[in-house]
């Protein structure tokens, strides 16, 4: 039944967002080859920024204790933004050799911003 519940959650979230500008924590995330999201920007004056937790580079591995690695980006955008002010916790790595790295986690409030919700897409080749 729980996820039954989750399901209306994230129904009642997004008939909620037609109405309103989603509200996230102000972290530009970029997917790359793999399929992993890395920050690569934070917007001025919102949650993610203000915390001094979170830098580029950081690769998103939590959403509220539910594993988001290389996760679908609408996945992802659904979990990360919701009603403005209320808290959501992320989980990431840091640096290259991330994979071995033990999650770090931020929590956050939501606030309005800009064109949340929106990620990009980016063909990076690995060093070699």
């Amino acid at each position: 039944a729980r996820s039954s519940d989750a399901m209306w959650d994230v129904v009642k979230r997004a008939l909620r967002l037609e109405a309103d500008e989603p509200c996230g924590v102000g972290i530009v995330f970029t997917e790359i080859e793999d399929g992993s999201l890395v920050v690569t920007g934070l917007v001025p004056d919102c949650a993610a920024d203000a915390s001094g937790q979170i830098a580029v580079g950081d690769t998103l591995y939590e959403v509220d204790g539910v594993d988001y690695y290389r996760a679908e980006r609408d996945k992802v955008a659904a979990a990360v933004l919701g009603p403005e002010h209320s808290a959501v916790r992320l989980g990431f790595k840091r640096g290259l050799r991330y994979e071995s790295d033990p999650v770090f986690h931020v929590t956050l409030l939501r606030g309005a911003v800009p064109n949340a919700g929106q990620v990009a897409k980016m063909r990076v080749k690995p060093a070699v």
